[in-house]
C-alpha cells in the first residue's frame, strides 16, 4: 500500500499535507482543553515548543516519519485557510483496521466542516482496503461524539479509568467503529477498492 498522504477534495474543503505553518494555525489552541471535560471549555493557546520539535527537520522529514510508520496526516482547507487536521494511527492490518482522530480550530466548529472532511477521508481508507475505521473520544468530549454519531459510528470498546483530568477527575475513553459493511448500509456508496492490505 502507498502511504502518501493523497489530495482529497470535498465541495468545499480540501485534505492535503500541511507545511509547519499550517499546523501552528491549527493548533493555536491547546485541544486538550477544548473538550468540554468536567464542563470546562476554555480557549487557551497552545505550547508550540512540542510541535517545533516534530517539525525541526522539516515537513518533509514528518511526512516520511509518517509514511514509514504506516500513517497519514492531512491538513483540512478552507478556501486555502487550514482549518483542522485528522491523522491516522494505530493500523493493525490482522483485521484491516486504523485508528484515526481529528481536529478542527474552534472558529471553524458549528458548521459540518468536520463531518464532511471525515467522511471522505473515510472513504478514501476504505478504497484502500481498510475494512474498519476506529476512533477514540473522551468521555465529555461532547462535540466529537456528536461528529462520530453524526456519521453513524457505533460503540466498540470502554476503557476505564484512562485519564486523570486536572480536577483529579479520572475519564474512560471510548472507542467507536465504523465498518465497510455499515458505511455501504448508511451510505449506499460503493467504495472502490484499490490495492488490497
Amino acid at each position: 500500500m502507498n502511504y502518501e498522504t493523497a489530495l482529497l477534495k470535498t465541495k468545499r474543503l480540501i485534505m492535503k499535507r500541511g507545511e509547519k505553518e499550517d499546523f501552528f494555525k491549527v493548533y493555536e489552541y491547546d485541544f486538550s482543553k477544548l473538550k468540554n471535560i468536567d464542563d470546562v471549555c476554555k480557549l487557551v493557546k497552545q505550547d508550540t515548543s512540542k510541535l517545533e520539535k516534530v517539525f525541526k527537520n522539516g515537513t518533509n522529514k514528518y511526512y516520511t516519519k509518517l509514511k514509514k510508520a504506516h500513517m497519514f496526516d492531512w491538513i483540512v482547507y478552507l478556501n486555502e485557510n487550514p482549518i483542522g487536521n485528522i491523522l491516522t494511527t494505530d493500523e493493525d492490518l490482522s483485521n484491516k483496521s486504523v485508528e484515526i482522530s481529528f481536529n478542527l480550530h474552534p472558529k471553524y466548529w458549528g458548521k459540518g466542516f468536520m463531518p464532511e472532511a471525515l467522511t471522505t477521508v473515510i472513504e478514501y481508507l476504505y478504497s484502500l482496503g481498510y475494512d474498519n475505521v476506529i476512533c477514540t473520544y473522551q468521555d465529555g468530549n461532547i462535540r466529537a461524539k456528536r461528529v462520530l454519531d453524526k456519521l453513524g459510528f457505533r460503540a466498540y470498546k470502554i476503557i476505564k479509568d484512562s485519564f486523570k483530568c486536572d480536577s483529579g477527575n479520572i475519564i474512560d475513553n471510548y472507542k467507536v467503529i465504523m465498518t465497510k459493511e455499515d458505511w455501504f448500509s448508511r451510505t449506499g456508496k460503493i467504495i472502490r477498492i484499490g490495492n488490497s492490505l
